[in-house]
């Protein structure tokens, strides 16, 4: 099982392998938690789960230059990966956690910049 087991900087996690990440941009008003996932490939859905997890218990609603920035944005997981993201794909991944969660409609926008 694939869980979060600390929070570190962008230079700490350019040094380790990326489990997933990406460029963003497409999670529009309407989408949800499903249409999130089902755009990544099955091998990838335990950590966009472990970390949504993370974000939901923390209730993490901070944007992409957080991620990108702070000394602890960027998930690193049990088997040492790490994911990192653009602004915008940063903006995805919490638009489609928080719309699902709050049950309102939420663009990557809203948690982009």
């Amino acid at each position: 099982m694939i869980t979060i087991i600390k929070w570190i900087s962008r230079d700490e996690a350019d040094n380790l392998t990326v489990s997933f990440g990406g460029l963003g941009g497409f999670f529009q008003n309407g989408m949800r938690w499903k249409d999130y996932i089902d755009s990544w490939k099955e091998e990838v859905h335990p950590y966009i789960e472990a970390l949504r997890e993370e974000i939901i218990k923390n209730k993490i609603k901070e944007r992409g230059p957080w991620h990108q920035n702070d000394p602890k944005g960027v998930p690193m997981f049990s088997d040492n990966t790490v994911a990192t993201f653009s602004f915008r794909a940063w903006g995805d991944l919490l638009a489609a956690i928080w719309s699902t969660e709050e049950n309102r409609d939420s663009n990557y926008m809203e948690f982009y910049c």
